[in-house]
């Protein structure tokens, strides 16, 4: 039986995404990085097993531990993902909004006063992603450089 899915496509079609259909929950992240990626909050879909393809698809190194993905030939924003691990967000705005539901703002305390959404959302500040994110990135990278449990990859 095959999963039902939820198609997209970038600006021009160069790219093309499709994520499970019950992957229905929209978050948008306010962090500086977001907004001059995209002039506005990032509205993304978390779905790591997204399939995303095209060969117009390229990917930046936006920092030291995350990777965007984009259209190179329309621009449009399609992914970020952590550089050691399988999380990735899709932008939701490459899909239809028929049956996508916005549930939750991040780094809301970097929001800047000239925009807001309606509806209540879960909101989660820097401080509280930092705590999430920061413990679990160290230790794959640690893991990634011979940690416990793993032989050394430096210099090989």
């Amino acid at each position: 039986m095959t999963e039902a899915r939820r198609h997209g496509r970038c600006l021009c079609g160069g790219v093309r995404v499709s994520v499970p259909v019950e992957r229905n929950a929209v978050g948008a992240c306010h962090c500086a990085m977001c907004r001059r990626w995209c002039s506005g909050p990032w509205m993304a879909i978390q779905a790591p097993e997204a399939e995303i393809a095209g060969e117009t698809l390229r990917t930046f190194q936006a920092s030291g531990f995350a990777e965007r993905g984009f259209c190179e030939k329309c621009g449009s924003s399609i992914f970020h993902r952590p550089t050691l691990g399988p999380e990735i967000a899709v932008s939701a705005g490459l899909f239809d909004a028929e049956g996508l539901t916005l549930t939750h703002e991040i780094f809301h305390d970097g929001k800047p006063a000239f925009y807001r959404f309606e509806g209540d959302t879960k909101k989660r500040s820097a401080l509280s992603m930092a705590l999430e994110w920061g413990p679990r990135l160290l230790w794959r990278r640690i893991r990634r450089m011979g940690g416990p449990g793993r032989p050394s990859q430096v210099g090989n």
